[in-house]
């Protein structure tokens, strides 16, 4: 082979980084995103204890529960309205005001005692709180090698989950001093994000992190709007398929504990289960990352989204407790496989001016699965014990078909931008995916 062949070819090691080789190359302004949004996780407490918080005010348990409600709803509309506000203003300043107003809103629950006032502060916390999550996802894509996005969003995935699973431990040893103090503390996590999303812009020296300056209109003349991530035929596919493996995806909430407790088994079985799961995912990720990162995307994001799958179809071989330890092992090495390549697909495969619109849409129709999701397990499992889990297998056959179709690469042959998929230059290797990184 000719240098001038090597050189257009796929090359051989920088599409394959090591663990190491990752670590040492991430930016340091994202290492200040990483740790911030660890600090952020950790400090996390709101929607895990507001109910809590609310009854020992004097709230019932209905109205607290509308509280909570009114943040799942500013949840979803803030990812949303955080993907228009990153290809606008740029990502790290999405960051910055994000944190910085959940953290002086959740700071003022403290002091609200009327429940139309502490319901409207929920919804707007939820807003303002998940804003956030497109900006870094894209941050991760435009500041780190194409090769070793795969790699970068499973650091973030570990990251986020040794925050999301340390969190509630630190949250209850806060309530046992004051309740007052949990929420005080979050909100300092809070605005501590923003400093270091502050600080990773002022040592990226520049507004270099929104992929298209700050005006909000892209210099091609191409308006920036969801209506042109709808007109993306391949990645609706893809979000059909994140939907459906999030309906799958949540019966471990929501129709397992259910079996478990027919099967004769306790909830320390069901606790033991989950944190199995937690375990395997903070322990066990990376290392899988450093060999599905040489896997095509579709095919990575395929198979962790058909293992998922086969896990939970696997809970219908109960009541032996060993059967449920093997199919929780099998759907967590599913997540394991594919999550990191699918997290870091919408942002690798994005028109460059709506890459915070096409990571927000990609995160839409799994909340939207993971609030349906429970409806139609429980549904499905008071029909039939085996009824929910066949019907998982069912709805992952679906997913993985339209994920092959939708992760599909296109030709070449001059601009994809309306495909939103560009990058069959890429190495197979660092592949981009929906869920995992690729």
């Amino acid at each position: 082979m000719s240098t001038t062949e090597q050189s257009s070819s796929e090359p051989p090691k920088a599409g394959r980084p090591s663990i190491v080789e990752t670590l040492r190359g991430i930016p340091g302004p994202i290492w200040l995103v990483l740790v911030g949004m660890l600090l952020n996780r950790l400090g996390n407490f709101l929607t895990i204890y507001l109910v809590l918080y609310l009854t020992d005010k004097g709230f019932s348990a209905t109205e607290a529960g509308i509280a909570l409600g009114a943040y799942g709803v500013g949840s979803v509309v803030g990812v949303l309205l955080g993907g228009a506000a990153s290809d606008r203003i740029g990502y790290a300043w999405t960051i910055i005001g994000s944190m910085a107003l959940a953290g002086l809103l959740t700071l003022s629950l403290v002091y609200l005692t009327s429940l139309p006032v502490v319901i409207v502060v929920a919804a707007v916390i939820g807003l303002v709180a998940q804003a956030y999550r497109p900006a870094s996802s894209a941050l991760l894509v435009e500041r780190t090698p194409e090769e070793h996005h795969v790699m970068v969003f499973a650091v973030y995935r570990m990251a986020f989950n040794l925050g999301t699973t340390a969190g509630p431990l630190l949250g209850a040893l806060l309530i046992s001093y004051s309740y007052d103090l949990m929420f005080y503390v979050d909100a300092v996590t809070s605005v501590g994000f923003a400093g270091f999303a502050l600080f990773a812009l002022v040592l990226g020296r520049s507004d270099a992190d929104t992929g298209a300056g700050t005006l909000g209109v892209a210099e091609d003349g191409v308006g920036r709007s969801y209506l042109t991530v709808l007109r993306d035929t391949r990645y609706l596919l893809f979000l059909l398929a994140l939907f459906l493996n999030a309906v799958v995806y949540i019966q471990h909430t929501s129709a397992l504990p259910l079996q478990l407790k027919s099967d004769g088994h306790s909830v320390t079985v069901y606790s033991a289960l989950l944190s199995l799961n937690a375990f395997m995912v903070i322990c066990l990720e990376l290392l899988f990352t450093k060999y599905v990162q040489h896997l095509p995307g579709r095919v990575a994001v395929a198979l962790g989204i058909g293992l998922v799958g086969v896990g939970m179809n696997l809970y219908v071989a109960g009541p032996a407790l060993a059967m449920y330890v093997v199919a929780t092992v099998v759907w967590t090495v599913g997540e394991m496989i594919g999550t990191p390549t699918a997290s870091a697909w919408p942002g690798r495969v994005a028109p460059e001016h709506l890459r915070g619109r096409y990571i927000a849409a990609s995160a839409f129709p799994m909340q939207i699965g993971y609030a349906i999701g429970p409806v139609i397990g429980v549904a499905a499992w008071q029909a039939s014990s085996a009824l929910v889990w066949w019907l998982c297998g069912a709805l992952t056959a679906v997913a993985v078909i339209v994920t092959l179709i939708g992760m599909a690469e296109p030709r070449r042959d001059g601009d994809t931008e309306g495909d939103g998929a560009d990058e069959e230059t890429v190495p197979p290797v660092g592949e981009a995916a929906g869920r995992t990184a690729s």
